[in-house]
């Protein structure tokens, strides 16, 4: 196992733990490790609970909440844990550092006609960091978030003991749940009921299943070293379309077709983009091929189709909603095949990574200046009312910003982009009104990011005083298993 200590040392020769996707500043550590296996990870985290010495968990930092970037104490990391192998029932073990990208190759090598439903945006995400965060991304609409493709975890928990959870084997009943090692663990009876996704304080339902307390927990509840990860079948045809409505209402007439379809429409993905954000990128260009000239803005959908048949009529009814909403089907891009597929998932992800590429740009003149992203969700058929609502909370704001995300699941992304100090302040402000909104819609401050180090003092606009001090107390029962 590789260690190093001391806070230069660190500083020197593995500063990559100190940075993720937030572009928070200030991170720093006295030790770091990088433990191959789960005795050598309860070694290390029991030696640190014996000197008292906080540690934080690491994987593939490409969080953007800085939930990894530690405050002093020591780091440890997943990125050398990669062992991955098939179980007799066909799905998948699969060590905390294997990537997203490898666990993918790993298994169009080994099991065929299977996939991996969750499909965060970063294939370097590792399956520790997904499990944590409970990512989602864009196909969650159909197949949901990575909760539901865990059927068993290895944790070491903060005393240093391993612990080995199975589904099926342990629930809370009556919001108690009575475990070996853990000992009792209560939950709260919340004042309302948690939003279908998200990602704000700990996963709580009546009679779930005690391994859904440990996904989304952000390692706050010990360090995932290894997962068990059911498969889907592969699906036999997959239709990706970009769709350029060239008025707003266009747009809005589409997507409510969409999302009150029936069979046999099977989505998958159902994502947008609106004008500010073409607007971005045609102020910073790619390689990629420019939305049509005329676009409002971009609708972006991938359906399944189990047969020839079931892919004609997709595609008939599909033809016809365009039509009915006046989206021309002539200038949709449509994607068959995987390189066409892929074209248009690059365009997806070629607007947050511009957005990254102007933050980066400004930090050469102001160092402390990072992106503020909304990740906020309200209730189904609520995306118009919540989008109208944040887009005006920014344009009173006076900042540069775009919305995009999730239309599917009412989850959108607004990214203020501030470019000097005192637009921080402003895109601060913005965020905490716009995570408010979302409460008193009946959502999430956040459906799939998480809090990390950047939001988590927005926990008391979703949960009572009360609540939270239970959620103190989970992890404090959980923290005392030596």
């Amino acid at each position: 196992m590789r260690i190093v200590s001391g806070k230069d040392n660190i500083s020197e020769m593995c500063a990559d733990l100190l940075q993720d996707e937030s572009n928070l500043s200030g991170a720093w550590c006295e030790s770091a490790a990088w433990p191959e296996n789960a005795d050598e990870a309860a070694d290390y985290i029991k030696e640190c609970s014996r000197k008292g010495i906080p540690f934080t968990v690491s994987g593939g930092l490409t969080g953007i909440s800085g939930g990894a970037l530690p405050e002093g104490g020591s780091v440890i990391s997943s990125s050398s844990m990669k062992n991955i192998s098939m179980l007799d029932n066909g799905n998948v073990t699969a060590s905390a550092g294997i990537t997203i990208e490898e666990l993918n190759n790993f298994i169009s090598a080994n099991a065929k006609g299977f996939f991996y439903p969750p499909d965060p945006t970063e294939e370097t995400a590792s399956v520790g960091g997904t499990i944590a965060t409970d990512a989602s991304g864009a196909d969650s609409y159909l197949y949901g978030s990575t909760r539901k493709w865990v059927e068993g975890l290895q944790i070491i928990l903060p005393g240093g003991r391993i612990l080995n959870i199975e589904r099926g084997h342990h629930f809370f009943k009556n919001l108690t749940c009575i475990h070996p090692v853990l000992g009792t663990i209560h939950l709260p009876s919340l004042s309302r009921e948690q939003p279908p996704k998200n990602t704000a304080g700990y996963y709580m339902r009546p009679n779930m299943d005690l391994i859904d307390l440990f996904i989304g927990s952000e390692g706050t509840l010990g360090f995932i070293t290894e997962a068990k990860l059911k498969l889907a079948p592969e699906p036999e045809y997959l239709i990706d379309l970009s769709v350029f409505p060239e008025k707003a209402e266009s747009f809005w007439k589409l997507y409510d077709s969409l999302l009150h379809a029936e069979k046999p429409l099977r989505i998958r993905a159902l994502e947008m983009m609106d004008d500010r954000c073409i607007a971005f990128m045609r102020m910073h260009p790619g390689e990629l091929p420019p939305p049509p000239e005329n676009a409002a803005f971009v609708l972006l959908l991938r359906a399944e189709a189990d047969s020839d048949e079931h892919l004609e009529e997709t595609l008939v009814l599909l033809d016809e909603m365009l039509t009915e909403s006046n989206a021309s089907p002539n200038t949709a891009w449509g994607g068959f095949e995987p390189s066409e597929r892929k074209r248009i998932k690059d365009f997806r992800h070629a607007l947050p990574e511009a957005v990254n590429h102007c933050i980066s740009e400004s930090r050469r003149k102001y160092p402390l200046i990072h992106k503020y992203g909304s990740d906020g969700a309200v209730g189904p058929f609520k995306l118009r009312e919540y989008y109208n609502i944040t887009r005006k909370i920014l344009e009173e704001s006076d900042l540069p910003f775009v919305i995009f995300g999730h239309a599917g699941q009412s989850h959108i992304h607004a990214n203020a982009i501030p470019e000097n100090p005192r637009q921080m302040d402003l895109a601060d402000e913005a965020m905490r009104r716009i995570a408010k909104a979302a409460v008193e819609m009946g959502g999430t401050i956040s459906a799939e990011h998480g809090l990390g180090k950047l939001k988590f003092d927005y926990l008391s606009m979703m949960y009572s005083e009360d609540e939270i001090k239970a959620m103190d107390a989970i992890k404090n029962r959980i923290r005392s298993c030596i």
